[in-house]
């Protein structure tokens, strides 16, 4: 009798430049996107539970920036694919032009327009500057796209490879979530279930 493989949850089949280590950062919004793919699956269950019903606009809503795009984000970041870059900003967009029209956290604060404007605005800003500015994410894009490296980064590679500025336990966390995401499901599940039976009695 053989012992088990642990097969991970949506693993890429082909990793591009397998060498080549994501940034920290970069590790972490990846985190937090299959943590979004996750909740959404979680959400669509409740709903179907209790029996209420989302409105179209508002399902295709949910499902393409809770779910469709995050996993995007994810599955490109875990390739190592160039396209994680675009993956995000696309998002990025997506989100502040959300926020801007009344949808999500950010647009449903009760704020002025036009300080709603300028934060939403401010994120995104932000978001482009680290994703298109940042010594360490223009290094890593560089190097999984197989491009010349330009030499104000050259001479900086080995304090920009890879990404170590997140703390051995913080990756050790990140890395057991996403060992572990399926039980997370599942139990977000079991927790439906049981609300279900408690709330129709």
């Amino acid at each position: 009798m053989r012992p088990g493989t642990k097969v991970k949850m949506w693993s890429p089949r082909f990793k591009n430049r397998p060498e080549v280590e994501p940034p920290g950062l970069l590790k972490a919004v990846g985190a937090l996107s299959i943590m979004s793919v996750a909740s959404v699956l979680v959400y669509a269950v409740a709903q179907s539970v209790s029996g209420t019903e989302t409105l179209g606009i508002e399902a295709a809503y949910v499902a393409m920036l809770h779910f469709a795009l995050p996993f995007g984000v994810f599955y490109t970041i875990s390739a190592n694919s160039p396209l994680s870059r675009m993956a995000i900003a696309t998002y990025a967009v997506i989100l502040c032009s959300a926020s801007v029209s009344g949808k999500g956290f950010l647009g449903a604060l009760r704020i002025d327009e036009t300080v709603k404007i300028i934060i939403a605005a401010g994120i995104l800003l932000l978001v482009l500057a680290w994703l298109y500015g940042s010594p360490k994410m223009r290094f890593y894009y560089t190097a999984i796209s197989n491009k010349p490296m330009p030499p104000d980064l050259a001479s900086r590679a080995e304090e920009l490879h890879g990404g170590n500025w997140l703390s051995s336990k913080a990756r050790e966390t990140i890395a057991w979530f996403l060992d572990h995401l399926e039980t997370t499901v599942l139990l977000g599940f079991i927790v439906v279930a049981i609300y279900a039976v408690v709330s129709t009695g």
